[in-house]
């Protein structure tokens, strides 16, 4: 009876340490994607640490049924438009003056039906001239179309989303929002309540 027990045993433990291993080879697979994406659509010089998985994303950003990857990245000079690549100052405030610095900031890749390295894939820089991604409780979520806290984040927005939503913590406890609004990305910043 005991060997029977064992007979028992062995494939869910193996069946469990593929999954894990599995999980762990899928966020390898996308670190390695995200960076050769930065490659070829922002610079060569660009890499991108994808090491902690607060700070990478996969979801639906722009609604259009295929995954997408996001993440944080630290730009080493600066970025163009081309045809494929959209650089976008969302943390950009009135009288804000730069400090001529390069911030962390997150790009998006959108997937494409032609496959990720493909010449459709198109990208999108949301430069951070404001340090806003770089405090030291920084997290990068993910709110998915049917997730049971999905209708109260985006209940906030000036727009009604078919698509997944970026959630940008701040220090003083309260989210902002990174959301496609058709053609480009936005960020939304609620009212500070005293």
């Amino acid at each position: 009876m005991k060997y029977l027990n064992r007979l028992f045993v062995l494939p869910i433990i193996s069946a469990t340490l593929s999954l894990s291993c599995n999980a762990g080879n899928k966020e390898e697979n996308n670190a390695g994607l995200i960076n050769s994406l930065a490659k070829k659509l922002i610079s060569s010089k660009v890499i991108l640490d994808v090491s902690k998985t607060s700070e990478v994303l996969q979801g639906d950003f722009n609604g259009d049924g295929l995954d997408d990857l996001a993440a944080v990245f630290l730009p080493v000079s600066d970025i163009k438009d081309s045809g494929r690549l959209k650089v976008i100052k969302l943390w950009n405030y009135p009288g804000q003056v730069s400090s001529g610095k390069f911030h962390k900031s997150i790009v998006i890749f959108h997937g494409s039906k032609s496959g990720w390295l493909s010449d459709a894939t198109q990208g999108f820089v949301l430069l951070d001239t404001t340090v806003a991604l770089e405090t030291p409780s920084f997290e990068l979520l993910l709110s998915r179309v049917g997730d049971k806290d999905y209708r109260n984040h985006t209940s906030y927005l000036p727009v009604k989303l078919k698509s997944d939503l970026i959630i940008v913590p701040t220090e003083a406890g309260i989210d902002t929002y990174i959301y496609w609004d058709k053609n480009s990305y936005k960020l939304f910043e609620p009212d500070e309540i005293p």
